[in-house]
């Protein structure tokens, strides 16, 4: 019997450790992004950074694998991995919102 617990506890840690949500990261922008970028662009990528925030979100409401990361770690390594993700991409979204200034895109129209 203490196998057969050993076992169950050793597959339960097992699969707490593939729980943690992994979403990515935006990179900064390369100053050859930043020279060569039109405003069109600009826009283009401030939504992309918008969509991956909101898939942040998303993917980071509760369900099975927040339980199983719970039982890992109480939950700390999702909400590290979170918070990581948010970073870069405010960072990366700043960026381009000061490139965005600096190219004086506000002036221009952008088309859709």
């Amino acid at each position: 019997m203490n196998k057969l617990n050993l076992l169950i506890l050793c597959l339960a840690l097992g699969l707490t450790g593939c729980a943690t949500k992994n979403y990515g990261r935006q990179g900064e922008l390369t100053q050859y992004e930043k020279d060569t970028m039109t405003c069109r662009e600009i826009a283009l990528e401030k939504a992309k950074v918008q969509g991956f925030i909101e898939h942040v979100d998303k993917e980071s409401k509760f369900d099975g694998r927040s339980v199983l990361s719970f039982l890992g770690d109480f939950g700390v390594g999702n909400v590290i991995e979170k918070n990581a993700a948010l970073k870069s991409a405010n960072r990366r979204l700043t960026q381009l919102n000061d490139l965005w200034s600096t190219k004086k895109c506000d002036s221009e129209v952008v088309e859709k």
